[in-house]
């Protein structure tokens, strides 16, 4: 067999591959938008939405679910292919600019969750959450009642603080947690034009 024959069966078999890896990640990412959309922006309460999200932070949570280290209610967190978590990853990361749909948040808890926000989370998500440092999630404008719940989860033990989280969340009320989350679901996700500085809150 000529080499020249060899490489044609390399690449159809190769092209063979990569076309069944798409289909199987399509049918993924079609159960996936039951809950959170077909391009990541949440159609349910209480479901985060994916877009934009960063891929290690992704790939990270859906170890954890598989492993049986973050709590879930989703049999499909679990069930979801290994091999396909980094190639989802980077589609949800791929839609940052899809719309989301506004949270119904308190104003008067935005205002209180932004002064906790310059005291205690600014360090680690950045520009409203809209940026990270330490592999902090992006959290600007995410959905409010997944927010709450995933805030408070941390200070029941439900979930464990990952580094220098525990810092930010001791002598916090649960109310402030809330809103914390509050301002988190307030902020757009794509930044506004700057306005200047601001300082922490007191």
């Amino acid at each position: 067999m000529s080499a020249r024959h060899w490489l044609s069966l390399l690449a159809l078999a190769l092209g063979t591959h990569l076309v069944g890896h798409s289909d199987t990640l399509d049918n993924a990412l079609q159960v996936c938008a039951t809950c959170h959309g077909p391009g990541g922006v949440s159609v349910q309460p209480k479901t985060p939405h994916l877009n934009g999200q960063l891929p290690a932070f992704f790939v990270e949570a859906m170890q954890a679910f598989a492993k049986g280290n973050r709590p879930t209610a989703v049999a499909e967190h679990k069930t979801f292919a290994a091999d396909q978590y980094a190639s989802a990853a980077k589609f949800y990361a791929e839609q940052r600019n899809m719309v989301r749909s506004k949270s119904n948040t308190d104003p008067a808890m935005v205002l209180k969750g932004e002064k906790i926000y310059l005291n205690r989370c600014q360090d680690c998500h950045l520009d409203d959450g809209r940026d990270s440092d330490k592999d902090a999630p992006l959290i600007a404008a995410q959905e409010l009642e997944f927010l709450v719940a995933q805030t408070l989860a941390f200070k029941t033990g439900a979930r464990k603080f990952p580094f220098l989280m525990d810092d930010a969340y001791r002598g916090l009320s649960d109310d402030e947690l809330a809103s914390a989350a509050h301002y988190f679901a307030a902020q757009p996700q794509i930044a506004p034009a700057p306005t200047g500085k601001r300082k922490r809150g007191k």
